[in-house]
């Protein structure tokens, strides 16, 4: 029977998963340390070295967070080793398949749609969908403006302009509608007290007016 693990198990795993992101970012110790320091959490290099070797008991959220950004790899990626076994200990008394796992982590909503319907979990949802309509309108919104772009390079009434065109007048109201989803779902969310994304520039259109709120 494989004994339970201990709460520096699960550190000590955590530490393995920091030594390989540090690796893999090709940061030393010592840069690793000051690139967390940067980011408002104090962090020597032989405190790195003791996490990363298993000589730490437990490891702060602000640090796991912090080297999470400094090797630019997921928090989640770093707490659950999706690459390892098919299940893996997230607490002592908590043994998960490891994608379970991370979606307990990331608040993704489970395949079999038996998660609850709570306001944490329902606000990421919406969150997630405005991001897909970001995505979606800047992909639409792009093509248009390309095919409308490659038929003006064509004699007015040939027949690549007339396809281009064509193609181009169809993606413009594919965007129109990708568009003015993204603007619904923007004034959903802060008519429910959610603060949206700014859009990027290529979007800016879309609520020129709009003041977003970055505090």
């Amino acid at each position: 029977m494989t004994p339970q693990p201990t709460i520096q198990d699960l550190t000590a795993r955590f530490g393995a998963a920091v030594k390989a992101a540090r690796t893999a970012a090709g940061l030393s110790a010592p840069a690793l340390a000051a690139a967390c320091t940067e980011l408002g959490v104090p962090t020597a290099a032989n405190a790195l070295n003791k996490i990363e070797t298993a000589r730490r008991e437990s490891v702060r959220l602000e640090e796991a967070i912090a080297v999470a950004v400094a090797t630019g790899v997921p928090l989640v990626s770093l707490l659950v080793p999706l690459d390892g076994e098919a299940e893996v200990d997230l607490l002592p008394n908590l043994r998960l398949p490891v994608w379970d796992a991370a979606m307990l982590i990331t608040g993704e909503d489970h395949p079999d749609g038996g998660a609850s319907e709570d306001r944490p979990r329902a606000v990421l949802s919406v969150f997630r969908e405005h991001a897909v309509d970001v995505r979606t309108a800047l992909i639409s919104t792009h093509e248009a403006r390309e095919r409308r772009s490659q038929a003006a390079r064509h004699d007015v009434g040939s027949d690549r302009y007339q396809q281009l065109s064509r193609q181009a007048t169809e993606f413009e109201r594919i965007a129109t509608e990708d568009c003015q989803r993204l603007r619904d779902t923007r004034a959903r969310m802060r008519t429910q007290g959610m603060h949206p994304a700014p859009l990027p520039a290529a979007l800016a259109f879309i609520a020129p007016d709009e003041q977003e709120d970055t505090t």
